[in-house]
């Protein structure tokens, strides 16, 4: 039945399919809540192509995530809540990331959880919360590391908290950590290390002194700080910076294969989808994440080989019109 569904199908079904789950949550594309992810979105979709149909190519979507071979540059970014699903919630969206070549992040969440989801086969990066009990945060990256992880990371943008609504929580939870703290724990494991949250040019400077191997530009969807620069528009700035140093992945509203193209264009990587896998997944369980996926890569192969981009890096070449009405 997935494999039938296009994607705005799979939206419209894996919001029904959510909520008869006992789901409930703003979930794209109707989630445009918050001032960052509305201008986000906004940008987004007032960035145009220019084709070059006379200069076709043969597309190809494969690309690498950390020297860890993907079909599509795509991952799945870090979420709360797998267990409202169910218990093989996150075991099925795994096994559907796995089939269509794509990776999976993990945020706040039980080791026996992510041992599920590292079992399938899929390539399992653990985001480690800034936990004011520093002692925690070696623990879990030591704990990630033991059972299998290809990389781990830290949320730098929940060192104030959460945001949920105009509510902060989880900041007696939560701290700043040091660059020195930053600098251990980098230094305490021998996985590449990932920072997320990075929104300034000075934080990915800093973020890439420090160790770290890629940087998520990212707003945590409306999670971390209202009126923060949109991510799409801080990207640029950001490759610019530290591009040459270490790999620069971007999240934050991201819907189809075209954002990824434009995402690409900026500079990105590669680009984190989050609520659009639990939507996948409530449309068809592991079949519908693999649709997702197989998806976004449909759409980016058509659109690569209509700006002459044979591969992915060809991307960074291309130049994008922004129009505003």
């Amino acid at each position: 039945m997935a494999d039938l569904m296009s994607l705005s199908q799979l939206y419209a079904q894996g919001k029904e399919g959510l909520e008869a789950a006992g789901y409930r949550r703003a979930l794209p594309p109707d989630a445009a809540l918050g001032t960052s992810l509305t201008a986000n979105r906004a940008y987004l979709d007032s960035l145009f192509f220019v084709p070059r149909f006379l200069s076709s190519a043969a597309a190809d979507t494969r690309s690498t995530i950390l020297g860890i071979p993907v079909s599509v540059p795509v991952f799945c970014g870090p979420m709360a809540g797998w267990n409202q699903l169910g218990e093989t919630a996150l075991e099925e969206s795994a096994r559907g990331l796995k089939a269509a070549g794509a990776m999976l992040t993990l945020g706040i969440g039980g080791s026996d959880e992510m041992q599920k989801a590292i079992d399938t086969g899929v390539p399992v990066a653990k985001i480690v919360k800034p936990y004011r009990n520093t002692e925690l945060i070696f623990k879990k990256i030591e704990d990630a590391e033991r059972r299998g992880c290809v990389a781990v990371g830290m949320d730098i943008d929940h060192f104030h908290g959460r945001l949920v609504g105009d509510v902060v929580d989880l900041d007696d939870t939560f701290a700043p950590q040091s660059e020195d703290t930053m600098r251990r724990a980098i230094a305490s494991t021998k996985l590449p290390f990932i920072i997320k949250g990075v929104l300034s040019a000075d934080d990915a400077g800093k973020a890439i002194a420090c160790g770290a191997k890629a940087v998520i530009v990212s707003n945590h969807g409306r999670a971390s700080l209202d009126c923060s620069i949109p991510s799409v528009v801080a990207l640029p700035e950001i490759v610019g910076t530290v591009g040459k140093q270490a790999e620069v992945y971007v999240d934050t509203g991201f819907r189809n294969g075209n954002d990824i193209v434009k995402a690409l264009a900026l500079g990105a990587h590669a680009v984190g989808f989050a609520n659009s896998v639990l939507l996948a997944w409530g449309a068809g369980r592991e079949d519908g994440v693999r649709r997702f996926v197989e998806l976004l890569g449909a759409e980016m192969r058509r659109t690569m080989s209509a700006l002459g981009c044979a591969d992915c890096a060809a991307l960074s070449k291309v130049g994008l019109r922004r129009v505003t009405s």
